[in-house]
């Protein structure tokens, strides 16, 4: 009888021991399938920089021939980040500035001849881009031309790509202090309300 009580009481304690634990797993287990909660990973932002000096042009040696004997100019392009691409194109009295991807083309504006950008910043959140970040000048201009002349004021143009047109801001270059970062918190609070 001794035997029957003892193996009782060691198997009521196994049953309990199993049944916590069931429930324990039964938890665990619907703690990590709760719908609607995932885990959320702060986002990096990251800049990168395509120099605008060392560029080649837009076309192929057979399109170069081509354009001289149409007298048409030669536009520069410069590989960015992402697929994107930076062509300047020359008109009489201005450089015009665009990103290119595939179909998708977004105006940069348009800047003197000898224009003086150096680089574009490309803002990048967890390594892909969503904006870009460019020096743009503003000229006395003349008769002939807008973009002529002295340089009457200086600013950083912040843009979104697709998908991030809503970025659209501008930092005016005297009188803000670190208009460079001031630049790059504009392109990340807009990346933020998309």
């Amino acid at each position: 009888m001794r035997y029957s009580v003892s193996l009782i009481a060691v198997t009521i304690v196994l049953l309990s021991l199993s049944a916590n634990s069931d429930a324990s797993m039964s938890t665990a287990a619907s703690i990590v399938q709760a719908p609607g909660v995932t885990a959320q990973r702060a986002t990096r932002f990251s800049s990168a920089y395509t120099a605008l000096t060392k560029c080649g042009s837009g076309m192929t040696k057979k399109e170069e021939k081509a354009a001289e004997a149409r007298g048409s100019d030669i536009p520069t392009r410069c590989q960015g980040v992402g697929g994107y691409s930076v062509y300047i194109y020359y008109s009489a009295c201005s450089s015009n500035f665009s990103l290119e991807k595939g179909e998708e083309n977004i105006s940069l504006g348009m800047q003197a001849l000898d224009w003086k950008q150096k680089t574009v910043e490309w803002r990048l959140a967890n390594g892909k881009p969503f904006a870009i970040i460019m020096r743009v000048y503003e000229y006395a201009g003349n008769d002939q031309c807008a973009t002529d002349g002295k340089i009457t004021g200086e600013s950083l143009m912040v843009r979104g790509l697709k998908g991030y047109e809503h970025i659209d801001e501008t930092v005016t270059v005297k009188g803000t202090p670190n208009p460079n970062l001031k630049a790059r918190e504009l392109a990340d609070k807009g990346y933020a309300k998309n």
